[in-house]
Parts: C-alpha cells; structure tokens; sequence
C-alpha cells in the first residue's frame, strides 16, 4: 500500500512539472533571446549614463525619513524651546499636534523649515501651557503613514507670590 502512495505522489509531482516547465522554458527562452540583443547591440564609444529620475518605476521614491531635533523622548523640558523635524527627502505640507492636559492645539506649515512654533518666536514658550505630560505630533500631510511622535514633560517653574 505504500508503494502505492508514493507512486502518487510522484506521478503528481511529474504532472506538476509538466504543467510548469512551458512557463519556465518561455521566460528562459525570453531572457536568452534578450541577451543575444544586448550582446549583438553596437556599443558607444564613451560611455554616457543619464541619470534616471526617482520614482520612474525602475528606482522606487524612497520614503521620508522624519527626526525630532531638540525634543528627546520622555524629557522634562521648560522655558523657550526650538522644536523641529528634519528631514532630507520630505519637503512638502506638514501638521503639527499637539495634545495633553489642554485642547489639541494643531499647526500646520507648507514648506520647510518645520519648526513647532505656536507663537511669534521661533520656538515654544513652555510657559504658556500647564504642567503636565504632552505628546507631539509631526505629520507629513503627502505621507501620513510616516507621522513620527514624541512624548514628553513640561515642568515649568510655579513662582510663589506672598
């Protein structure tokens, strides 16, 4: 009885075979006769490369890589502080959210530089928001998929008047 059953199975795997060697002769036979070509093909004296453009199919874009610059995860911060993203190969819309013990507070910016700026300054006054725990938010709007967060205290100094 096992005899039989492995008869089975290699008269299935030889049918297998049949069924794909076409499809693996054809695109052998396709990629043979393409290299006939290119070796037939008359050659240039200098050789010239022309750059091909990104994002053509051949070199897929490749994808924004986002970086928070003067925030570190988990860090205490307070007073003046210059928040923002770099990055080498986005430069289109970004928003910025903010969220912690106050309402959402959301910037958004259409070019670089991305600096969290709420206010006039180049930077954020730490001051103007309640202590507590906060989560900023950098999300390219062309790529959303590749929205970065950090989160982070506010310790702002409480003066004591008296």
């Amino acid at each position: 009885m096992d005899v039989l059953k492995q008869g089975w199975v290699g008269l299935a795997l030889f049918c297998t075979a049949l069924v794909l060697m076409p499809a693996l002769v054809f695109g052998y036979d396709k990629d043979a006769s393409r290299a006939d070509e290119v070796r037939a093909s008359p050659r240039p004296a200098a050789a010239t490369t022309l750059p091909l453009p990104v994002g053509t199919g051949i070199f897929p874009a490749p994808r924004p890589v986002l970086a928070f610059a003067g925030i570190q995860a988990d860090q205490p911060i307070a007073g003046f502080r210059r928040i923002e993203i770099n990055s080498l190969s986005y430069t289109g819309p970004l928003n910025w959210v903010l969220n912690g013990p106050i309402e959402p507070y959301q910037i958004s910016l259409a070019q670089p530089p991305y600096i969290f700026a709420p206010g006039p300054d180049q930077g954020w006054q730490t001051d103007q928001v309640p202590n507590g725990q906060y989560t900023l938010t950098a999300i390219p709007v062309r790529e959303p998929d590749m929205a970065i967060s950090v989160s982070f205290t506010v310790s702002n100094r409480v003066s004591v008047s008296g």
